[in-house]
């Protein structure tokens, strides 16, 4: 069995990771299946949120632990944690919109990078340059994934659900959603650092997003 502590995760942050996965998960579910979900509450339904389920556990952990262990990598400490605000907001969102509008930030790898000197000014251990590499990491795990899928697509089916095709998109959507060049999104402090790399992405995020 894997020890999670070990490999830097403590009992809240595998709680918030759950929660964040579960809600995701639904929000995603929810666009699908709109009001009628609520309507006709059966097996099927539940039985497409577990597929669901699923395709957020391939795309959405993969981006958030690519942040956490980028960050570890250049000696920050790291972890997840869950935004409820923006997570209640999400769902709410969901609700109203009949699941057309998606915003996918139940949470985020918070990053722990300051030390103090000698003279007790706080100083950061990672450079603008190492940041931007951080935020990197998920993106670039989503799309990691997504070109995985690509040739998984007809392969990977549960009956006639396509499962590689959906977690592909899904995976490409989240890059795309992160890319976005808002604080405290990833793409706020990719563009700071190098416009080329951030427009590169993103445009690599859509061209692979029409793919599926």
């Amino acid at each position: 069995m894997i020890n999670l502590q070990k490999l830097g995760f403590d009992k809240k942050e595998i709680k918030d990771i759950i929660i964040s996965t579960l809600a995701l998960a639904f929000i995603f579910f929810y666009g699908l299946y709109g009001y009628q979900l609520i309507l006709n509450l059966n097996t099927g339904a539940l039985y497409a949120y577990l597929l669901y389920l699923a395709i957020i556990f391939f795309a959405f952990i993969p981006h958030e632990l690519a942040h956490k262990f980028t960050a570890i990598r250049y000696g920050c400490q790291a972890r997840y944690q869950i935004w409820w605000k923006g997570l209640k907001f999400a769902l709410l969102l969901a609700i109203i919109t009949d699941g057309n509008f998606v915003i996918a930030a139940p949470g985020a790898v918070m990053i722990y990078s300051m030390r103090k000197d000698m003279f007790g000014h706080t100083h950061s251990t990672i450079t603008q340059k190492e940041n931007a590499y951080i935020s990197m990491a998920g993106p670039i795990a989503n799309l990691v994934i997504a070109t995985l899928m690509l040739f998984l697509t007809g392969i990977l089916t549960i009956g006639s659900f396509d499962l590689a095709s959906s977690i592909g998109y899904v995976s490409c959507f989240l890059a795309m959603f992160n890319l976005i060049p808002i604080p405290p999104l990833d793409g706020s402090k990719i563009i700071t650092w190098n416009k080329g790399v951030w427009f590169g992405l993103i445009i690599l995020s859509y061209v692979m997003l029409g793919m599926f």
